[in-house]
């Protein structure tokens, strides 16, 4: 079996998804008519300046797509089909509270949206995205609401990791735990292992969004493996936003020879002009991932995912049905 034919048919989860950043093309183009097609940053060798560079492009593509419920359907419906052409089976979508807040928009109706949009062989969990950089939304209450929206499967802090300490969010993550709510953080992206040392003690996370930076701690790598805590890696993300130098440097690879659970995931596909399957490529031909390493990948990704037992033990098989399949 060639190696793409065993990707396409490899049974995926996307764990680390955000819609304002996975929009449909067609959706940005029909807003925001002044750039090219394809616009400049889908180039390999394309780099952010920095972080806020990266944010500035990603809310023009967002901020005047997404303004009504509808909008989010449309979007999520795009988005959904292009995952299910990957033979994606299981996916965690974001979506930025603050967004929403600033647009005046119902977050019911967006999370109601979302979820009409997700077709039946896909399983489709919504989580609630905070951002670090907007702590007025935690004094002002508006998030106890979202505690209690019907649909809302957790909650994902997000945004630039020096702006705000994860203290100020702990007893939301805690009364999120407390009604069963998944939760999880971005965390050793932007900022260094200390900070997401912090990030995950003080929020008591089992879950990290990114978390490269731990490389440079071998005490925190030691506690990520003794813990088992899921690391949802997105390489080309990395890349882009210069977290990491190049593709061939990035630390993926150690972390999973250490041992720690570690996924791959787009964060946020269109900015970045990649896919799922494109980053799983990358692995096997620039960080030299064996079929059965990729394989190990989907098996972390499907122990954390929210299903049902049978549905997991389900695709456990299909996993080892296609490494036999593929002599690997």
């Amino acid at each position: 079996m060639q190696k793409s034919d065993f990707i396409q048919a490899l049974p995926k989860a996307e764990l680390h998804l955000h819609i304002e950043g996975a929009l449909p093309w067609w959706m940005i183009q029909r807003r925001v008519t002044s750039w090219p097609s394809p616009p400049p940053w889908w180039s390999a060798d394309y780099r952010f300046d920095n972080f806020p560079h990266f944010a500035r492009v990603m809310s023009q593509c967002y901020e005047s797509t997404l303004t009504s419920a509808e909008s989010y359907y449309l979007a999520a419906q795009g988005i959904f089909e292009n995952l299910l052409a990957q033979d994606v089976r299981y996916v965690e979508l974001s979506y930025s509270i603050g967004h929403a807040v600033t647009r005046g928009l119902s977050q019911r109706e967006i999370v109601e949206a979302i979820k009409q949009a997700a077709p039946p062989n896909l399983i489709v969990r919504i989580f609630c995205g905070l951002s670090r950089s907007r702590p007025e939304l935690l004094r002002e209450g508006v998030l106890d609401a979202v505690l209690d929206l019907p649909g809302l499967d957790g909650l994902d802090l997000h945004g630039d990791e020096t702006a705000q300490e994860p203290a100020a969010f702990a007893p939301l993550f805690a009364q999120a735990r407390g009604r069963g709510l998944a939760v999880k953080a971005h965390a050793g992206e932007l900022a260094g292992p200390r900070s997401m040392r912090e990030t995950i003690d003080v929020l008591r996370l089992r879950r990290v969004e990114h978390g490269v930076t731990a490389v440079r701690d071998e005490q925190l790598m030691a506690k990520l493996a003794a813990e088992a805590i899921t690391l949802d890696m997105c390489p080309t993300s990395n890349v882009k936003l210069r977290v990491v130098a190049h593709a061939s440097a990035h630390p993926i690879g150690q972390f999973h020879r250490r041992g720690i659970p570690v996924t791959v995931s787009t964060d946020n596909p269109t900015i970045l002009g990649c896919s799922l399957s494109d980053e799983l490529h990358l692995l096997v031909g620039v960080l030299g991932f064996s079929l059965r390493d990729v394989v190990q990948l989907q098996v972390n990704a499907f122990r954390v995912a929210a299903v049902s037992e049978p549905t997991r033990v389900g695709i456990m098989a299909e996993l080892d049905e296609l490494l036999a399949h593929a002599g690997a």
